[in-house]
């Protein structure tokens, strides 16, 4: 059954990431390479200021990248947080010298609420999806503005 929880979640994470790489990431690389180009094309650009001029092409992306990083580590700590209160609430429902079905009991409740976790969890993946799209559309933040916005939430 954890197995099945764990398949679901992958599944929907992967959906979205595909989402957001075929709504936007793909676009921004495709910017970033005709910019690049044309960073090439200066014949008369030294070494450095070409290099420098490619790296302000890719700087875009690799801030939505960060930035969708972020949000997937924020949200996988926080159903990772989910799961470690299931185990925790079946640890406190144990008496001090438990049997096998007090054991399997356990065990069950820890199934149920990490599949309530998952349940939720993926549910939530729609409106982060919808979220991280509004902001990119906005063109990608820098680290600092997401990092302190995560942290007050």
């Amino acid at each position: 059954m954890v197995e099945q929880q764990k398949k679901r979640l992958e599944i929907a994470l992967s959906d979205m990431i595909e989402d957001m790489y075929r709504t936007h990431l793909r676009r921004m690389q495709s910017k970033m390479h005709r910019c690049a180009a044309r960073c090439c094309d200066d014949e008369r650009g030294s070494l450095e200021s070409v290099q420098n001029c490619i790296e302000k092409c890719a700087g875009p992306l690799m801030d939505a990248q960060d930035y969708l990083q972020h949000e997937l580590g924020q949200f996988q700590n926080r159903l990772q947080n989910c799961v470690k209160d299931c185990n925790s609430e079946a640890r406190a429902r144990l008496p001090n010298n438990p049997n096998d079905k007090d054991m399997t009991r356990s065990q069950h409740l820890f199934e149920n609420c990490t599949g309530n976790c998952v349940d939720k969890y993926i549910g939530l993946l729609p409106g982060l999806l919808k979220s991280i799209r509004q902001t990119l559309d906005r063109g990608p933040p820098k680290k600092p503005s997401y990092t302190a916005r995560s942290q007050d939430a």
